[in-house]
């Protein structure tokens, strides 16, 4: 009996593979559809010719051969991905905070007539990763734990390492590229509203995390103070430029989230 619940364990605890329901009810209702062709991997045509956005992930971006920008790894990939799985079918739609974003695309949760919640799927076979906008974060948790073990798994983009988390006080920090940065937190200080969340003894060169007022605001809707962030193992991810030395600016509090600690050596 032990050894079947043993086998039991290592087939359900470590690849938790059954869909998880979604929970709408703190939602607003946007509708159903019938989805079109994908134009990205996290990114669709309504039947109406809306485009949607998936909520709370990114896609790997794909751009036009002629474009100015290249296409990043998986990018093509993720969109067939998306393509094979909704294209034809019907999808019911759950707002959170405003229902467009500033290019006038519908951001929403999209459930499959199933009840598979769709970003749930995608992340877990590594189609896309997490990137919460400023306010939405319905699930969010979840999405993380799964894009773990996708990542541990190397599933879809993770087979890349464009993506792959580097530490703050290391020289692979690269200003002008989408990156997912983890380090301990030496300093935070806060200046005229803003908050800097610094990795480094000099705050001038090291990377630093820096929080808007606006963005702050919204930290402190949720009970998180970023003075409490001092000395503890975090997570930011976006673009990083440069201002005084690498530099995130943070858009919303999902961008930012605290990590356990690391094992003592």
């Amino acid at each position: 009996m032990l050894r079947i619940l043993a086998i039991l364990f290592l087939i359900l605890g470590t690849h938790p593979l059954a869909a998880q329901p979604f929970d709408p009810a703190s939602l607003k209702a946007c509708g159903s559809t019938v989805a079109g062709e994908a134009i990205s991997g996290a990114r669709f045509k309504s039947a109406e010719g809306q485009t949607v956005k998936i909520a709370l992930v990114k896609a790997p971006e794909l751009w036009a051969p002629d474009a100015a920008y290249k296409s990043w790894p998986y990018g093509p990939e993720a969109k067939a991905a998306l393509d094979a799985r909704i294209r034809g079918k019907i999808v019911t739609l759950y707002c959170e905070g405003p229902s467009t974003n500033r290019l006038g695309e519908l951001v929403a949760h999209v459930v499959m007539e199933n009840g598979d919640w769709l970003a749930l799927d995608l992340v877990r076979e590594g189609h896309v990763f997490v990137f919460p906008g400023a306010i939405r974060r319905h699930g969010l948790t979840t999405l993380f734990q799964e894009e773990e073990g996708a990542r541990n798994d190397r599933r879809g983009l993770w087979r890349f390492s464009n993506l792959d988390p580097v530490e703050a006080q290391s020289e692979a920090v690269n200003p002008g590229w989408f990156q997912i940065i983890r380090g301990q937190v030496q300093d935070v200080s806060i200046v005229r509203g803003t908050y800097y969340i610094n990795f480094g003894e000099d705050w001038r060169t090291d990377f630093t995390i820096e929080i808007p007022p606006l963005v702050a605001r919204q930290f402190a809707k949720q009970s998180v103070d970023p003075m409490s962030l001092k000395g503890e193992r975090v997570e930011g991810r976006g673009w990083v430029d440069f201002k005084s030395g690498p530099r995130l600016l943070v858009q919303g509090p999902g961008q930012l989230r605290q990590l356990p600690a690391l094992p003592s050596p």
